[in-house]
């Protein structure tokens, strides 16, 4: 599990390669925060869903479960 200060350089350091690729818009930085995050997100929720044998009908609550851990760490 990483850490909050992990977990928020790595969302940081996705955010930056996001904005990098398309090409460095500026002013933007709030909407490419939230799009590294939600990636972080959805890896989360997936890497717990496999970690449990990929159950049928558990994705949900693993969404709900990385969405918890985000939000409380970042």
């Amino acid at each position: 599990m990483l850490k909050n200060a992990e977990l928020a350089e790595a969302i940081r350091r996705t955010a930056y390669f996001l904005w990098e690729q398309d090409g460095r818009p500026e002013g933007r930085s709030l909407e490419y925060w939230q799009r590294a995050k939600e990636a972080h997100l959805r890896q989360i929720a997936y890497d717990r869903w496999l970690a449990e044998g990929a159950p049928e009908g558990k994705a949900d609550s693993h969404w709900l479960d990385a969405d918890k851990t985000l939000s409380s760490r970042s």
